[in-house]
């Protein structure tokens, strides 16, 4: 019995941002450094800034399957602290909900009206196409006590190859596709 407790409580002593953060294939962010994403993707298609943070661009011919394009938000010190997925198939609420549940939070972008569903404790954002389609994009972070309202209708603000630039928000990252 309290070997079983121990497992319990020792992932939530590293910190539930490490911890309870969502991975998304084979990377988890908080935990995962850059070389080790360049060792599983290859090299990036695109590396730029993004304010602070390095971004690794996989897009076109190195996009992941199911993906339009996907981006590894780093740190200073080369860990991944987002992931930002634009998939090539919009997944349905239901989907959504078998891998992840209840969303802690439903929200909307305030400028465009934007459905949003906030997975706080794992660290997951759902962006809902706008035609109502389905989840078109998805962010991954450490999760953090609480979730902030996203302010624009991709993760961090980001647009995937050939779309227009989205205004970047003070609580959401800021990943650049181009």
């Amino acid at each position: 019995m309290r070997i079983a407790q121990l497992a319990l409580i020792v992932p939530l002593l590293a910190g539930p941002a490490t911890a309870l953060a969502a991975p998304w294939n084979g990377v988890t962010p908080g935990t995962t450094t850059q070389a080790q994403v360049e060792q599983r993707f290859g090299e990036p298609t695109k590396r730029t800034k993004s304010g602070a943070r390095a971004v690794l661009g996989y897009f076109g011919d190195q996009a992941m399957e199911g993906t339009k394009q996907v981006q590894f938000h780093l740190d200073d010190a080369g860990r991944v602290q987002e992931i930002a997925v634009f998939l090539t198939v919009p997944l349905d609420p239901e989907t959504i909900e078998g891998k992840y549940g209840k969303p802690s939070q439903k929200t909307f972008v305030d400028a465009t009206f934007q459905k949003v569903w906030i997975y706080a404790a794992q660290g997951v954002t759902v962006y809902w196409a706008k035609d109502g389609s389905g989840a078109e994009a998805l962010s991954f972070s450490p999760a953090k006590a609480g979730a902030a309202r996203p302010e624009q209708a991709r993760p961090g603000g980001a647009k995937a190859e050939g779309d227009a630039p989205k205004p970047a928000a003070a609580e959401a990252p800021k990943p650049k596709a181009d």
